[in-house]
Order: C-alpha cells, then sequence, then structure tokens
C-alpha cells in the first residue's frame, strides 16, 4: 500500500480517538475580502488557536509583503503548515503551495484548507530518511508541537510533551516524485518546525541550489543561543543572508543588518528570518 494511503488510515485513527475522548475541535468557514483578494478558509476552533490571523495575517498591508516573496506563476514549499493559515495566504499569489504538516489534528484543517485554495497538502514531517517517529505536543487536542526530543532543552520544551508518532519523508525524494514539474519553480520556502528548522535547511540543498528561493525560517522560542547560531551557521552555508523580520518590519524592501549571531536578534518571541542569497 501506498505510504500516502498508510497515513491516511493512521490519521483516521488518531482522529477517532480525539472524538471519543472529546479532544477533537471543528472548524468555521470565514470569507474576507482584502483589498482586492478574496480571502477563504477554515479556523480551527481549538481554544489555544485563536484568531491571531485576522490581525496579524489578512490584511493589505501583510498580503502585499507576501506578495513580495512569491514570483508570479511559481509554486511554495511551506513546511509546518499547521492549519494552513499562512499556506492560504501564499496562494492567493503563487500557482501552488505544497504544504507539509504531521499533526493528523491540525491537518485536517489544512485538508479542508485546501479545498477551498491551491494547495496541496501531505500529511508529513521532513527528515533525511523515511520512517516513523515521535514528536511532542502541547496539549491533548494537538494543538501545536514538534521534534521536541533533538533540541537542547529537550522534552517539555514551551509546554510540548505529550507524544505522538508521525511520519517522516525525505522532501527532495518526494517533491521529485510526487511534484516533478515543480521541483525546478520553486519560489519561496517557508519552514515553521518549532526548532527542526536547522536540521531541515540543509536537507533542501538541492532544490535551493537550482531554484535560489526566498527563505522564511523560525526563530523557535525554546531554541538557546548555540541553536540560533546553528541555525544562522546553516543559513549561511547555503550562500544566503539572514534578516529579522521583525525588525525590518516583514518588508524585503526594508531589510536593515544582516544577522550573523543570535547577539543581532531582535528579542522578543515569534520571530522569524528572511534569508536572501
Amino acid at each position: 500500500m501506498d505510504i500516502i494511503e498508510n497515513i491516511k488510515q493512521y490519521r483516521k485513527e488518531v482522529l477517532n480517538y480525539l472524538k471519543q475522548t472529546n479532544n477533537h475541535y471543528n472548524t468555521i468557514e470565514i470569507n474576507l475580502k482584502v483589498g482586492d483578494k478574496n480571502v477563504k478558509y477554515h479556523r480551527w476552533l481549538h481554544p489555544y488557536q485563536g484568531d491571531w490571523e485576522l490581525e496579524a495575517l489578512f490584511n493589505p498591508k501583510e498580503l502585499n509583503n507576501i506578495s513580495k516573496l512569491i514570483k508570479p506563476n511559481s509554486v511554495v514549499l511551506d513546511i509546518g503548515a499547521q492549519t494552513g493559515n499562512m499556506a492560504v495566504a501564499y496562494s492567493l499569489f503563487a500557482k501552488n503551495v505544497i504544504a507539509f504538516e504531521p499533526n493528523p489534528a491540525t491537518y485536517e484543517v489544512l485538508e479542508k484548507n485546501s479545498t477551498l485554495n491551491s494547495i496541496t497538502p501531505y500529511n508529513f514531517a521532513i527528515s533525511v530518511e523515511e520512517g516513523e517517529c515521535e514528536f511532542h505536543y502541547s496539549d491533548p487536542g494537538l494543538c501545536n508541537g514538534g521534534y521536541a526530543s533533538i533540541l537542547d532543552k529537550g522534552i517539555g520544551v514551551t509546554g510540548h510533551s505529550l507524544p505522538l508518532d508521525v511520519y517522516m519523508v525525505n522532501v527532495v525524494d518526494f517533491i521529485k516524485k510526487y511534484h516533478s514539474n515543480d521541483f525546478n519553480n520553486i519560489s519561496f520556502i517557508k519552514i515553521d518546525a518549532e526548532g527542526h528548522d536547522k536540521e531541515i535547511l540543509p536537507l533542501l540543498k538541492e532544490i535551493i541550489n537550482i531554484n535560489k528561493p526566498i527563505i522564511q525560517t523560525e526563530i523557535y522560542d525554546g531554541l538557546t543561543s548555540t541553536e540560533i547560531d546553528q541555525l544562522i551557521s546553516n543559513i549561511n552555508d547555503l550562500g544566503y543572508r539572514a534578516y529579522d523580520m521583525d525588525i525590518c518590519n516583514n518588508d524585503i524592501d526594508n531589510l536593515q543588518a544582516e544577522v550573523k549571531s543570535h547577539k543581532d536578534i531582535n528579542p522578543g518571541s515569534g520571530h522569524n528570518l528572511i534569508c536572501l542569497v
């Protein structure tokens, strides 16, 4: 049986368990007019999720910034898509968004969002080799989590301690197999993998060398200074320069000083780096 079908069956089992334990959350469909864009998406009703996207994402200024990241008629690679709010925003400007999310609960929402937008979702995590792996999540409803065991601070960092088996695939091999026509047309890559970003970046080297995409990657709250420096080093090893998106107000036309170590990061949480050749 194809691995996608295997994961589909596993996801069904996890979702049934969440329903039986009253930890499954439905969605509501949202329709917005933002400038000249019609935005349609499913909002997850998990109590930890909130409606952050209304203020921080689906507004004219932020969508204009996102439009500068994506070449017309190109493909976006979204690694760590969660429920797909960012993928929905990217799909307003891209030919297609290939979105990876290993969490069965949030993937269910991502899949609903793919029916309203140009998003192709996959219920996988990204790693070097294909196989099962244990992630850890924040709560029984699986709102947020990641590969906590590889972080210096370990399991429990930022509250991620509930174990869940997920399936990992080699992203280069996967894109070649299922999206061969898109392999040379990826103009933007977003990685939000709860601290695993620094391991994922080198895995994308072949895609990056061919496409020279703009890259956005997360500065996870639970990273140590050493891990942040490793993330920046891995970005530089790919021939890229990193900039703090918070300092440049998320606008690549307003880049400030290059980030060369953790000391150059603007204090606070929820930061991302924008990376350019």
